[in-house]
């Protein structure tokens, strides 16, 4: 049977294999999920809690073997891999503890002789596909709402994380009911392989292209989609912004997971005045990561999830200095000097529009830098992206935040380094990044039929 290899991007060792789903697996496994999805949402909402959350009590309890393996397969050095894995069980347990409120039954209308009811039930079998930058948060975020909701699921993990998909697919298909939850190997044959199956909707989590072919695929269908796509978060710095609160946040925002995030600040925008204070002090911050191997707790700044990624971020920066750009920081490729896919932290200042830094996505540690004069051109160039997910501002004038987040094309925006990431807020975006919503009552409602039950007062 052919097989998927991991590969360690800290020093290319391989770290394990797993078969590859042939067709005759996935149709299967969609079959059978198709039949278990009756007997699951025919459990009590408090039945299926109970069982998700004994996997997830499971989950927890292995912490440390997953943020290890985490590290391992795709390079998110421990420090962040411990956060994220923390941060993402308290999403899973808010889901959990919140399910019965947003999806028992509503009272719409009510009047002395009648009342209306609207009640949420299941869509059935999702088809739920997800990418490698943030292997346990892709799997939350794109599964526990519909399972809770009383959806099946068969998951397709990105083959960049094919061990961490394993470990995962193996605490949940031994906690919950057989075929409830399911998984199938592979690259994008096997995901295009899974969506024509008999499934009752698709979720999808990774690129724009790929994201706009599911949606379209899925009209044709005549299924639901929600898609949760790229992104190239603007920040903006106002002159009369705290800089130490501004440029702390920007490096994290920049540099968290490598940069390997969809909604991390991806080009940042700052008032002229300031601006060169800005780059001065975000490329000191930048020269002095310490870069090595994700397996090293003092490590700062690991590996790329592969090669590939380092040859895109190659391309993108040899393309803004072909074009003039000004590499203030970093730059550089650190593949043959530490045997592994580094790159490091790099800031480019001196942009012209039609860079690639600048109008495509960046997945990885590059920050172009640009001036503005006035409020407007502040905006217009926050928006001069096909992309709207997320958005960062920094100003200590609360009526100017709020003038310009209003005019921001996005679906969330950070003021002065507030986190919009909460379980209770909607995640998604306008434009290319994506249609629908995750988290939330918003999330419920995006993974259940809306029926309205009107009868008599008894």
């Amino acid at each position: 049977m052919p097989k998927i290899q991991s590969v360690n991007p800290s020093n290319y060792e391989i770290l394990g294999e797993v078969e590859i789903s042939t067709f005759e697996e996935i149709k299967q496994k969609v079959q059978l999920s198709k039949l278990a999805q009756k007997e699951w949402s025919f459990l009590s909402l408090e039945k299926r809690v109970e069982i998700l959350r004994s996997a997830l009590d499971d989950l927890k309890a292995k912490k440390d073997e997953f943020v290890l393996l985490e590290s391992q397969e795709m390079g998110m050095v421990l420090t962040d891999a411990k956060l994220d894995f923390d941060a993402i069980m308290d999403y899973a347990y808010w889901y959990l503890n919140n399910s019965q409120k947003y999806l028992s039954p509503e009272i719409s209308f009510e009047s002395d002789t009648e009342i209306h009811q609207v009640i949420y039930e299941p869509i059935g079998v999702s088809a739920v596909i997800v990418p490698w930058n943030l292997p346990i948060v892709n799997l939350i975020w794109g599964t526990i709402q519909s399972l809770v909701a009383g959806n099946t699921v068969v998951l397709k993990h990105s083959e960049e994380c094919i061990l961490c998909a394993k470990f995962l697919d193996d605490i949940f298909t031994k906690q919950l009911p057989s075929n409830v939850f399911s998984q199938v190997y592979g690259d994008g044959k096997v995901g295009q392989s899974l969506i024509e199956q008999d499934v009752d909707m698709i979720s999808f989590t990774g690129s724009t292209k790929t994201g706009k072919y599911l949606y379209e695929y899925a009209g044709k269908k005549f299924i639901k989609a929600v898609v949760e796509l790229g992104g190239s978060a603007p920040g903006i710095v106002f002159q009369d912004a705290d800089l130490d609160v501004a440029i702390e946040n920007i490096c994290f925002n920049r540099l968290f997971n490598q940069g390997q995030c969809c909604d991390a600040l991806k080009r940042l925008i700052v008032h002229e005045s300031i601006f060169e204070e800005v780059v001065t002090k975000i490329a000191d911050i930048f020269k002095n990561k310490k870069i090595g191997s994700s397996q090293d707790p003092s490590t700062e700044i690991g590996p790329l999830v592969a090669n590939r990624q380092v040859e895109t971020l190659i391309s993108q920066v040899e393309d803004a200095k072909n074009k003039g750009g000004n590499i203030v920081a970093g730059g550089n490729s650190l593949q043959s000097t530490l045997n592994g896919a580094y790159f490091e932290p790099t800031l480019i200042t001196n942009i012209s529009y039609n860079m690639r830094v600048w109008t495509e996505e960046v997945f990885g540690p590059v920050l172009p830098v640009v001036k503005f004069t006035t409020e407007a051109e502040a905006i217009a160039l926050a928006n001069d992206t096909s992309y709207g997910l997320g958005a960062y501002i920094y100003s200590q004038n609360q009526e100017l935040t709020q003038r310009v987040a209003k005019q921001i094309q996005t679906g969330m925006i950070s003021v002065n380094g507030i986190s919009y990431l909460q379980p209770s807020n909607p995640f998604g975006g306008y434009k290319s990044s994506g249609i629908g919503r995750q988290h939330g009552k918003y999330g419920f409602q995006e993974v259940t039929q809306v029926k309205v039950i009107a009868r008599q007062k008894k």
